[in-house]
């Protein structure tokens, strides 16, 4: 029975749906953070230990997701994220059962583990099914799932909690999760995993521009999320906004995704070299930061209007940039796609980590504007690593 089910052109049309697997994924990651106060209160922990819930995710899934994309490398892709899919399903539905922070704190880094399957399966099946020149369109179909959770699924999980107890955030994940599978499973085509299995994605790494592209994605999460992690003191010291205000201002990185998306998709499958330029969105955005914090337009209602600009194009920057460096990815080492597209998650996960790590050190040597510094720091190395887009490695 051959792998590739249907003909390409019915494959390719089938790469939407890969969408649900990030959409499932991202929800489940963050639909307890509306309910977190009353989790910790239940749990009879601190709201700073609760908090750790989400920190406990991002690093099992940053840390395992090679690990995991190197065990399944050769693995038929289709079976591997609706497996992961259901493990993930089983997870939360254990931790609507349990009544100890530890025991759901470990379930939380099995769930991050497990979650290490879905997505890199997800991208490297939709850059399998895509021709060659719509590869970017079909990393942003993938990651648009993520966007729509941000937008939709987060906040639904939030409703739910608010009618059910938190615990019905971790139930509705879970049919989440279990929706993505059956919807995989019934339409996507089986796709054959990493010809080359372990080892060879492992050597995909000494490819020409490989470990530069990760890196790359790296510098540019860290510069976003130095600023990122810390939007709610930032904006309140800014515009004086608390509360739906602050919540407003978070809402426009979905806003800004949803823009920039399309615009990396077009960059990415055109190979052109002004995807050089998105890293410098991120340092101008954080330098503008630092101007508002250090009092520029106090007061007066340019404060906000100029704050969300920054935020607009900082985002804009990060989720442009996205399809660019999977297609680049997709192109330099196509023999072992699904490792290529794990580290290349971990890569923004651990970026993720790492810039909130940054600007926690910036706030602390120099207050809320050290934020901005450090990012802009690590924009200025994204920078630096961006020179070789829109060319090929031996150019």
């Amino acid at each position: 029975m051959p792998l590739v089910m249907s003909a390409p052109g019915v494959a390719a049309s089938r790469i939407p749906i890969l969408a649900a697997a990030s959409f499932a994924t991202a929800t489940q990651s963050f639909v307890f953070a509306g309910l977190l106060a009353e989790m910790a209160a239940d749990l009879a922990v601190p709201l700073a230990s609760a908090g750790q819930l989400a920190t406990a995710f991002a690093l099992a899934f940053g840390l395992s997701a090679p690990v995991v994309a190197a065990l399944l490398a050769g693995r038929e892709r289709r079976a591997v994220m609706v497996g992961a899919l259901l493990v993930l399903a089983a997870l939360n539905l254990a931790i609507v059962a349990v009544a100890s922070f530890p025991a759901l704190l470990a379930l939380r880094i099995a769930a991050g583990v497990a979650a290490a399957g879905v997505l890199p399966a997800a991208t490297a099946t939709a850059v399998a099914l895509a021709p060659p020149e719509q590869r970017g369109r079909a990393v942003a179909l993938v990651v648009g799932g993520t966007t729509l959770a941000f937008l939709l699924g987060i906040p639904f999980g939030s409703v739910v909690g608010d009618v059910f107890g938190w615990r019905g955030c971790f139930a509705f994940a879970a049919g989440i999760a279990l929706l993505a599978a059956a919807a995989i499973r019934a339409m996507v085509p089986r796709v054959p995993g990493d010809a080359g299995g372990a080892a060879g994605g492992v050597a995909a790494l000494r490819i020409p521009g490989v470990a530069g592209t990760l890196a790359l994605n790296f510098a540019a999460f860290a510069a976003v999320f130095s600023v990122a992690a810390y939007i709610g003191p930032i904006t309140t010291a800014v515009s004086g906004l608390t509360g739906s205000g602050v919540a407003a201002m978070q809402a426009l990185v979905g806003v800004a995704s949803l823009a920039a998306l399309p615009l990396g998709a077009r960059l990415a499958d055109r190979g052109h070299r002004a995807a050089r330029l998105l890293p410098a969105g991120a340092f101008g955005a954080n330098l503008l930061q630092v101007g508002l914090l250090a009092g520029i337009a106090a007061g007066s209602l340019l404060a906000p209007a100029l704050q969300a600009v920054a935020v607009l194009v900082s985002a804009g920057s990060l989720f442009a940039l996205g399809p660019v460096l999977g297609a680049r990815l997709a192109m330099l080492a196509p023999a072992a796609r699904g490792f290529v597209m794990a580290c290349n998650s971990s890569a923004i996960f651990l970026g993720q980590a790492a810039g909130a790590a940054l600007g926690g050190l910036g706030i602390a040597l120099g207050g809320l504007g050290g934020a901005g510094l450090a990012g802009a720091a690590a924009a200025l190395a994204a920078m630096w690593l961006a020179r070789g887009l829109g060319r090929s490695p031996a150019s």
